[in-house]
């Protein structure tokens, strides 16, 4: 039987040198993040359904290509994949950083084999011999001030922005989808109606050929209209190349780059816009991925304050042993040890360093207080542009509406005054410009409100799991379609 008896007659000497050396260390404290938001916005939502939600808005517009379209862009497109290997990294950073606040150590061991044999004299045998030995030396940190704990936790708040990051890039990707999609259908709409002005230019070029070879046409005048038809193909040239470019943008923001442009239909025809959920601006500060992110990134700032603080105070390690040897091969000859030492570290010289290091450390601290501040600030002025955006746009687009039917019906009356001789080239030319501008008009206006109407869902924070703003997200999904 073995015993051992340890006694430590010195410990009150080295414990009170302990709490002298902690109680040097600077207190820090970071400033508080200033975080005033008005009741309200100044311009709230459209009126929208209840079934409108924040999470999957794509779903209000009701288009069945939009809904495909963003799904194959969250599923395959090289943005959501690199913002998906991003998160893999931040998950397997943090697994490193909580694993160094893990006791250390390693098992060594070591065997030697000896023969030999006389070379001369008597023919006997020069002795065999055999050893083996395994040694086991752990070291363990006791976190008697909680630096270990502050460093499991600074890991955690480093993966949890990192997870609001990808959360972040999700939501842009969804509303780059729609924004390319509502744009492409723009120019396909703007197409048609170049298609449309050259029919009417080549019809009227050739009601002034009649004309001219009849008298009743200067040729002037017919110069004039061919000119018209030749403008009217340049535009159609250039409508054409136009969507064909988009088409392509958006068959690689969706990650189908070899697709052919062909293969993705752009209907021309611009929908009405959902309305946009009535909010209150706190509500950016649970639905702003950005804004969670810089929380994040603020708690993990505090974090490594208390970290470098901490390095000031006094360390303690347990170092225990086992060693286990054997000689002559046999287990009756083995020897076996065991020890159990404690150490104490006192950071004196390098004193100077680590306070350094800490107010380092403190004024990346401050700098994270202001740039979360900064992220309310801009989430918010961001979300309040985007809504008076949105309401003004479906304000203009009515207007414009109206006045479109009125340059119309001024045009087509022109149009039949001139075939009859009642009106002149000139105003006929001038009631067609004035059609063709505020036709013009009201289709960029329609895609612009269908554009701020995305930018309004994306301000307010939608397009990411709902359910993961009330928690921070830890877990990473096992697949990548789905969602941390």
């Amino acid at each position: 039987m073995m015993r051992a008896d340890f006694s430590f007659p010195y410990v009150t000497g080295p414990l009170l040198m302990t709490l002298m050396v902690a109680g040097c260390a600077p207190s820090v404290r970071l400033s508080t993040p200033a975080l005033s938001l008005p009741a309200a916005f100044e311009t709230q939502g459209a009126a929208a359904p209840d079934k409108v939600m924040l999470d999957r808005w794509w779903l209000a517009f009701d288009d069945p290509q939009l809904n495909g379209l963003i799904k194959a862009a969250q599923d395959q497109s090289t943005t959501a994949r690199l913002a998906f290997a991003r998160i893999v990294e931040a998950r397997a950073l943090r697994r490193q950083a909580r694993a160094t606040t893990l006791p250390s150590g390693s098992v060594t061991g070591s065997a030697a084999i000896q023969h030999g044999d006389r070379l001369w004299g008597e023919t006997t045998n020069g002795g065999n011999f055999s050893s083996y030995q395994l040694d086991f030396s752990p070291s363990w940190e006791i976190d008697l001030f909680g630096r270990l704990g502050a460093i499991r936790d600074r890991a955690d708040f480093d993966l949890a922005a990192s997870t609001f990051d990808f959360y972040a890039a999700k939501l842009a990707l969804a509303a780059d989808v729609a924004s390319a999609l509502f744009d492409a259908r723009s120019l396909a709409v703007q197409l048609a109606d170049a298609e449309a002005t050259l029919r009417i230019a080549r019809e009227l070029a050739g009601t002034a050929r009649l004309g001219r070879e009849r008298g009743l046409v200067s040729g002037a005048d017919a110069a004039r209209l061919e000119g018209d038809v030749s403008n009217a193909e340049a535009e159609v040239t250039r409508l054409a190349a136009a969507l064909k470019t988009a088409k392509r943008s958006l068959l690689i923001l969706v990650g189908s780059p070899d697709a052919s442009t062909d293969s993705l239909v752009i209907e021309a025809a611009l929908a009405q816009p959902p309305g946009v959920p009535q909010a209150a601006p706190g509500l950016l500060l649970v639905r702003r991925p950005d804004i969670r992110a810089a929380e994040m990134a603020l708690a993990s700032a505090a974090r490594s304050v208390t970290i470098d603080r901490l390095a000031l105070f006094p360390r303690i390690d347990l170092q225990p042993g086992v060693a286990l040897s054997v000689t002559g091969g046999t287990i009756s000859g083995g020897t076996g040890l065991w020890s159990l030492a404690a150490g104490l570290a006192l950071p004196i010289l390098d004193r100077a360093r680590l306070l350094a290091q800490l107010r380092v450390t403190q004024a990346r601290g401050e700098q994270a207080v202001i740039q979360y501040e900064r992220a309310v600030q801009n989430a918010f002025g961001e979300a309040e542009n985007a809504l008076t955006n949105a309401a003004a746009g479906r304000r203009r687009v009515e207007q414009l509406m109206r006045a479109t039917a009125h340059a119309r019906y001024a045009f087509d009356a022109a149009r039949t005054g001139y075939r009859v001789g009642l009106t002149d080239l000139t105003t006929l030319l001038q009631s067609e410009r004035e059609w063709r501008a505020t036709r013009s008009a009201l289709t960029l206006a329609q895609a612009g409100v269908l554009i701020d109407t995305v930018n309004a869902f994306r301000a307010l924070g939608g397009g990411w799991d709902g359910e993961a703003a009330g928690a921070i997200p830890l877990q990473i999904p096992a697949t990548f379609s789905g969602t941390p």
